[in-house]
């Protein structure tokens, strides 16, 4: 499984927002800049999440992204899926049938491998990535 490179940059474009508090817009030249994200595929990106209804946005002076949702209601697959599709370890195989998908066993083994990886990709949140930022011996408390 590769993810792809703009669902790679749209994780870190959430991580990088959940970082932020709440009330604090970022504007995408910002996130451009803090991320090493191009500037037109950014804006891509964070429209298919605003669309998907994981951001919202705030035009004018002090505009930007915000998280529409609390971070830990996001989870890692969700945005994956949005931005690749879901995961499917033999890919549109199972529109046009050939030799692998025709093994019961192999169809069956693969099936539990994407229902294995949907989920441990489901089962994280964004919130749980920031806390695995966290150094396990600091203690962070927010007002």
């Amino acid at each position: 499984m590769k993810i792809s490179k703009k669902a790679q940059y749209a994780i870190r474009a959430v991580l990088a927002i959940a970082r932020r508090p709440p009330a604090k817009p970022v504007q995408i030249g910002e996130l451009s800049e803090s991320e090493s994200i191009p500037v037109k595929f950014l804006e891509q990106i964070l429209l298919s999440l605003k669309k998907a209804g994981l951001l919202r946005s705030k035009r004018g002076a002090g505009g930007g992204y915000f998280l529409d949702r609390v971070a830990s209601s996001i989870s890692l697959g969700e945005i994956l899926e949005w931005i690749d599709g879901p995961f499917e370890p033999l890919g549109d195989a199972r529109d046009s049938p050939n030799t692998l998908t025709q093994n019961v066993a192999l169809t069956r083994c693969f099936d539990e491998l994407r229902g294995l990886v949907d989920e441990h990709l489901h089962g994280h949140s964004i919130q749980d990535l920031l806390d695995m930022e966290r150094p396990d011996d600091v203690m962070a408390f927010e007002i």
